[in-house]
Protein backbone atom coordinates (compact mmCIF):
# COMPACT_ATOMS: atom_id res chain seq x y z
CA UNK A 1 0.00 0.00 0.00
CA UNK A 2 2.99 2.00 0.57
CA UNK A 3 2.55 5.46 -1.57
CA UNK A 4 -1.12 4.26 -3.28
CA UNK A 5 -2.55 7.39 -4.63
CA UNK A 6 -5.62 6.99 -2.30
CA UNK A 7 -3.50 7.39 0.63
CA UNK A 8 -1.95 10.25 -1.21
CA UNK A 9 -5.56 11.58 -1.47
CA UNK A 10 -6.38 10.95 2.39
CA UNK A 11 -3.42 12.46 3.51
CA UNK A 12 -3.37 15.87 1.08
CA UNK A 13 -6.72 16.32 2.30
CA UNK A 14 -6.44 15.86 6.41
CA UNK A 15 -2.86 18.18 5.51
CA UNK A 16 -4.84 20.55 3.95
CA UNK A 17 -7.37 21.03 6.59
CA UNK A 18 -4.19 21.41 8.60
CA UNK A 19 -3.93 25.05 10.51
CA UNK A 20 -0.04 26.92 10.91
CA UNK A 21 1.65 24.59 13.58
CA UNK A 22 -0.24 21.98 13.87
CA UNK A 23 0.50 20.05 11.00
CA UNK A 24 3.19 18.04 13.19
CA UNK A 25 1.17 17.59 15.68
CA UNK A 26 -1.63 16.35 13.49
CA UNK A 27 0.86 14.12 12.07
CA UNK A 28 2.04 12.32 15.69
CA UNK A 29 -1.44 11.90 16.22
CA UNK A 30 -2.48 9.65 12.62
CA UNK A 31 0.58 7.70 12.85
CA UNK A 32 -0.47 6.91 16.75
CA UNK A 33 -3.71 6.09 15.61
CA UNK A 34 -2.10 3.94 12.75
CA UNK A 35 -0.29 2.14 15.44
CA UNK A 36 -2.73 1.00 17.15
CA UNK A 37 -5.42 0.38 14.69
CA UNK A 38 -2.86 -2.04 13.14
CA UNK A 39 -2.36 -4.54 15.81
CA UNK A 40 -3.41 -7.61 14.25
CA UNK A 41 -6.41 -8.54 16.63
CA UNK A 42 -8.05 -4.99 16.34
CA UNK A 43 -7.51 -4.36 12.52
CA UNK A 44 -9.34 -7.98 12.40
CA UNK A 45 -12.45 -6.74 14.44
CA UNK A 46 -12.73 -2.94 13.12
CA UNK A 47 -12.78 -4.93 9.41
CA UNK A 48 -14.98 -7.33 9.43
CA UNK A 49 -17.37 -7.57 7.52
CA UNK A 50 -19.85 -9.04 10.54
CA UNK A 51 -19.57 -5.97 11.99
CA UNK A 52 -21.83 -2.59 11.42
CA UNK A 53 -21.00 0.18 9.68
CA UNK A 54 -22.33 2.59 12.76
CA UNK A 55 -20.56 0.53 15.26
CA UNK A 56 -17.00 0.66 13.27
CA UNK A 57 -17.24 4.23 13.16
CA UNK A 58 -18.10 4.52 16.61
CA UNK A 59 -15.37 2.41 17.88
CA UNK A 60 -13.00 4.10 15.65
CA UNK A 61 -14.26 7.22 17.33
CA UNK A 62 -13.75 5.67 20.51
CA UNK A 63 -9.81 4.13 19.71
CA UNK A 64 -9.60 8.54 18.46
CA UNK A 65 -10.67 9.70 22.08
CA UNK A 66 -9.19 7.55 24.36
CA UNK A 67 -5.82 8.34 22.66
CA UNK A 68 -6.76 12.05 23.50
CA UNK A 69 -6.56 12.79 19.51
CA UNK A 70 -7.61 16.27 18.41
CA UNK A 71 -11.13 16.67 17.27
CA UNK A 72 -10.14 17.50 13.69
CA UNK A 73 -8.27 13.36 13.77
CA UNK A 74 -10.59 12.44 15.30
CA UNK A 75 -13.29 13.19 12.69
CA UNK A 76 -11.34 11.88 10.39
CA UNK A 77 -10.67 8.59 11.90
CA UNK A 78 -14.28 8.46 11.44
CA UNK A 79 -14.34 9.78 7.98
CA UNK A 80 -11.61 6.59 7.67
CA UNK A 81 -14.23 4.27 9.25
CA UNK A 82 -16.60 5.26 7.14
CA UNK A 83 -15.49 5.11 3.75
CA UNK A 84 -13.74 1.45 4.65
CA UNK A 85 -10.76 2.58 4.60
CA UNK A 86 -9.19 1.61 8.08
CA UNK A 87 -6.50 -0.98 6.18
CA UNK A 88 -5.14 2.01 4.28
CA UNK A 89 -4.20 3.84 7.62
CA UNK A 90 -0.94 2.90 8.16
CA UNK A 91 -0.07 4.45 4.14
CA UNK A 92 -2.50 7.50 4.99
CA UNK A 93 -0.05 8.55 8.03
CA UNK A 94 3.17 7.51 6.06
CA UNK A 95 1.58 9.84 2.88
CA UNK A 96 0.80 12.51 5.47
CA UNK A 97 4.34 12.27 6.89
CA UNK A 98 5.95 12.57 3.50
CA UNK A 99 3.66 14.99 2.15
CA UNK A 100 4.37 17.35 5.59
CA UNK A 101 8.09 16.23 5.29
CA UNK A 102 8.48 18.02 1.36
CA UNK A 103 6.56 21.40 2.41
CA UNK A 104 8.69 21.65 5.24
CA UNK A 105 11.74 21.16 2.82
CA UNK A 106 13.18 17.73 4.87
CA UNK A 107 13.64 14.05 3.76
CA UNK A 108 14.73 10.92 6.13
CA UNK A 109 17.35 9.00 5.92
CA UNK A 110 18.61 5.77 7.21
CA UNK A 111 22.08 5.53 8.08
CA UNK A 112 23.78 2.35 9.15
CA UNK A 113 26.98 1.93 10.72
CA UNK A 114 28.87 -0.70 12.00
CA UNK A 115 29.63 0.14 15.48
CA UNK A 116 27.07 2.23 17.46
CA UNK A 117 28.37 6.10 16.56
CA UNK A 118 28.86 9.39 18.68
CA UNK A 119 26.73 12.09 18.11
CA UNK A 120 29.27 13.91 16.26
CA UNK A 121 29.72 10.71 13.91
CA UNK A 122 26.05 10.45 12.97
CA UNK A 123 26.02 15.00 12.51
CA UNK A 124 28.88 14.03 9.88
CA UNK A 125 27.05 12.28 7.89
CA UNK A 126 23.51 14.12 7.93
CA UNK A 127 25.79 17.42 7.31
CA UNK A 128 26.87 14.96 4.19
CA UNK A 129 23.48 14.21 3.36
CA UNK A 130 22.19 17.51 3.70
CA UNK A 131 24.75 19.22 1.27
CA UNK A 132 23.88 16.23 -0.98
CA UNK A 133 20.20 17.02 -1.22
CA UNK A 134 19.72 20.57 0.03
CA UNK A 135 17.07 19.25 2.47
CA UNK A 136 17.03 18.98 6.36
CA UNK A 137 17.79 15.78 7.02
CA UNK A 138 15.67 13.65 9.65
CA UNK A 139 17.80 10.41 10.29
CA UNK A 140 17.41 7.11 11.20
CA UNK A 141 20.43 5.44 13.12
CA UNK A 142 21.01 1.59 12.95
CA UNK A 143 23.55 -0.16 13.81
CA UNK A 144 24.88 -3.24 11.40
CA UNK A 145 28.08 -5.62 12.57
CA UNK A 146 28.15 -6.93 9.24
CA UNK A 147 29.51 -3.90 7.37
CA UNK A 148 32.60 -4.37 9.62
CA UNK A 149 33.41 -0.39 9.27
CA UNK A 150 31.78 2.34 7.82
CA UNK A 151 28.79 3.36 7.03
CA UNK A 152 25.56 3.40 4.96
CA UNK A 153 23.06 5.46 4.37
CA UNK A 154 19.80 5.51 1.93
CA UNK A 155 18.41 8.90 1.30
CA UNK A 156 15.28 9.12 -1.47
CA UNK A 157 15.48 5.50 -2.24
CA UNK A 158 19.55 5.87 -3.19
CA UNK A 159 22.39 4.23 -1.38
CA UNK A 160 25.59 5.96 -0.77
CA UNK A 161 27.83 2.89 0.75
CA UNK A 162 31.05 3.83 2.57
CA UNK A 163 31.14 0.81 4.24
CA UNK A 164 34.20 -1.55 4.37
CA UNK A 165 32.36 -4.64 3.29
CA UNK A 166 31.68 -3.34 -0.03
CA UNK A 167 35.19 -1.72 -0.36
CA UNK A 168 36.63 -5.12 0.19
CA UNK A 169 34.63 -6.74 -1.76
CA UNK A 170 35.19 -4.00 -4.45
CA UNK A 171 38.70 -4.64 -4.06
CA UNK A 172 38.36 -8.54 -4.06
CA UNK A 173 36.70 -7.66 -7.56
CA UNK A 174 39.33 -5.79 -8.95
CA UNK A 175 41.75 -8.47 -7.59
CA UNK A 176 40.78 -11.21 -9.32
CA UNK A 177 40.39 -9.71 -12.88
Amino acid sequence: MKGSRVAKRYARALLDLADKGTEEQWGAELERLAAIVESPDLIDRLTSPELSEQSRQEAMAKIAERLNLSFPVRSFAVVIARHRRIRDLSAIAEAYRDLLDHAMGRARATITFAVLPSDAEVKRVVGGLESIAKLKIIPTVKVDAALLGGVTAELGGRIYDGSLTTRLEEAKRRLAG
